[in-house]
């Protein structure tokens, strides 16, 4: 039975919410219902991101998507916003002069650790370039600021209920110094590094240019010859040796080209003969490596299924042979140069002229509906 579906998190959804507007009617305790809204959707999300996982981890894929960030956030924003409200052991406490500002942490303080902790990990992999590129809606994004325009969103959500009501969680708390703490280190204090190390080599530049002059001038007036050593060297001739040379003038051209996976046909031509070899790509070089099954056969990008009618062509990794979208492939390729599959490099011959590229339609005709 697959469970990574929208009809499972539906069903769990919609449990969740009768159970708690039955309790609200019944018991008439917003506190227990909120904390039943809340446990719902930490089940909901929880589902969906392990699933995803897993299903990213059977493709050899990193979690470089924004469902990854979106999914624990979830859960942290609306612990968050409850964490003061919600039917939980208080374990403490702590209040400024006046209860103008309080800080809570309980039960669902506690629950809050792990998102916390899964985001701080996935956001130090996009700060510090582990992870180049991120997926938004199935399209890889090459670039470094839009995570943290994610980041800040996220702050300001938390900050926003934290400065209109004066409450907030200590865990979420702890999430906004972690977020401070990557603005130092990734972006204040690199680029203070950054230009330091140019001032000094600008300077060492600058430092350096008169000595050569310098030393230009002296060698030059050092290195004059009596007249009489300038004549005789120029009367003396210096033994020299001959070396025949030839000049071949070689042509080479050639063609690759997969229009149907049939066949490659490469020429080449020199000034003193005619070479033709003549390479022959079958339909089981399409065919991935190792055992496949039908269902595995999607982009190995965005992971969707391919359509006949699809007018985009497909392009497979030279290694694993495992198919991609050629829009999808060369956006990756740009962010990385290996495979998301078998994360293997790929040559940038191959993206030029991919050797196993081929249309939708004859890709699942001859390789996905043999499978």
């Amino acid at each position: 039975m697959e469970l990574n579906n929208f009809k499972t998190y539906l069903a769990f959804g919609i449990v969740g919410l009768v159970v708690g507007i039955l309790y609200l009617i019944i018991q008439k305790d917003i506190s227990r219902t909120l904390t039943i809204f809340y446990i719902t959707l930490y089940v909901v999300v929880s589902l969906r991101y392990i699933l995803e996982r897993r299903h990213y981890r059977k493709h050899k894929a990193i979690l470089a998507s924004t469902q990854f960030l979106l999914l624990p956030f979830s859960i942290l924003l609306m612990g968050h916003y409850i964490s003061p409200f919600a039917y939980t052991y208080e374990i403490f406490k702590i209040t400024s002069s006046g209860n103008a500002i309080q800080m809570y942490f309980n039960l669902v303080s506690l629950s809050l650790i792990i998102p916390v902790i899964i985001l701080t990990l996935h956001f130090n992999n996009y700060y510090s370039g582990k992870w180049p590129a991120i997926a938004i809606r199935r399209k890889v994004k090459k670039s470094r600021s839009i995570p943290l325009l994610i980041h800040s969103f996220f702050i300001f959500a938390i900050l926003l209920g934290f400065l209109i009501s004066g409450l907030t969680d200590l865990v979420s708390l702890i999430f906004v110094i972690i977020y401070l703490v990557f603005i130092f280190r990734y972006f204040i204090f690199v680029g203070l590094i950054k230009s330091e190390r140019r001032t000094v080599v600008s300077s060492r530049s600058t430092s350096r240019t008169p000595s050569r002059n310098t030393t230009r001038v002296s060698t030059s007036s050092t290195s004059q010859k009596p007249s009489s050593q300038i004549t005789r060297s120029r009367q003396v001739p210096s033994p020299t040796r001959t070396r025949p040379t030839q000049s071949v003038s070689r042509a080479r051209t050639s063609s690759a080209k997969v229009d149907s996976g049939i066949e490659i046909t490469t020429r080449k031509t020199t000034k003193s003969s005619t070479r033709k070899t003549k390479t022959t790509i079958t339909v089981r070089d399409f065919f991935p490596s190792g055992k496949a099954s039908k269902d595995e056969m999607k982009c190995i990008i965005c992971f969707m299924d391919f359509e006949k009618k699809e007018t985009r062509k497909i392009i497979l990794c030279p290694h694993c042979k495992y198919p991609a979208h050629e829009d999808e492939f060369l956006s990756w390729y740009q962010a990385s140069k290996f495979c998301a599959r078998c994360n293997k490099p790929i040559s940038t011959s191959y993206v030029r002229n991919p050797k196993f590229q081929i249309t939708t339609k004859i890709y699942i005709e001859r390789v996905i509906e043999k499978l």
